[in-house]
Order: structure tokens, then sequence, then C-alpha cells
């Protein structure tokens, strides 16, 4: 279920962590490596405020070892993130999928890809914005 960020708070808000989870196994790995550097990297460019909070990604049925790629060769990865706040609260879920057409590369790249669309559909879901519009804007770009 969606529950939106309060408006004052999409406006004010930053990704400080990132945690990655799933059904069947949660503590960091190799896709975990790959992922939350690339989550980040979208998410710090529409959430650069102050106000801290702690970003729960959720990948339902994860293989952290299958090849992230469906029936017809596209990577795909779906989920949901729990914006938590500094009282362990959570206030805003947003539920995210991303499905990208013939991924090349290896693994890694796929994670980091996928990762990277994920970021990217949160930016626009809880901020209001696409990363590529937040980077124009934090570069003085119309």
């Amino acid at each position: 279920m969606r529950l939106d960020l309060a408006p004052a708070v999409a406006s004010s808000a930053r990704i400080e962590a990132v945690e990655v989870r799933s059904s069947f196994y949660n503590p960091p790995d190799d896709f975990s490596a790959a992922f939350v550097p690339a989550f980040r990297s979208r998410t710090d460019t529409c959430a650069r405020g102050q106000t801290a909070l702690r970003a729960v990604v959720f990948i339902h049925a994860l293989d952290r070892g299958g090849t992230l790629l469906d029936e017809e060769g596209r990577g795909r990865l779906s989920g949901s993130v729990d914006l938590v706040d500094s009282r362990g609260r959570v206030i805003g879920r947003y539920p995210l999928s991303a499905a990208l057409p013939g991924t090349g590369g290896d693994l890694a790249d796929r994670r980091a890809a996928l990762a990277s669309a994920l970021g990217t559909q949160l930016c626009r879901e809880a901020f209001g914005q696409s990363a590529s519009d937040a980077t124009r804007e934090a570069a003085g770009a119309p």
C-alpha cells in the first residue's frame, strides 16, 4: 500500500542510509554492494534537504544469485521502499518496479542499472521530480 510523504517532508528530505531486504536473505552481499551506490546516486540528486530519512528497499522474490532477467531477456526488478524517519516510523511507502530492455553487460551492471531505475522512480513518486530534472536544476539550467 502506498503512503505518500507529507509535502513539507518531501521538500526537506534527504536519504541518509539505504538498506536492501528480501524475503530470503537480508545481510549485505554482492547484490547490495552494487545496488546501494547506484540507488543513492539517483536519490542524492532529488532529495537534498536537511531531514534525514532511511530508505528500506524490499525486493520481492529476489534471487540474489540470479541473472535479474525475465523470460524475454529484459532486466526486471520490483519491490517497495519504506522511508523511515529518525524515530523509526515509516512515513512514506512506495511500490516500485523497473524493466529494462536488453540489458547488456554483466550481473553487476544489471544490478546497478535496475537500482538506478528504481531510484529515479522514487524521485518521481516521492519527491515530485526525476533525477535528471533535479540534476539540471542543481546546475542552474531551466
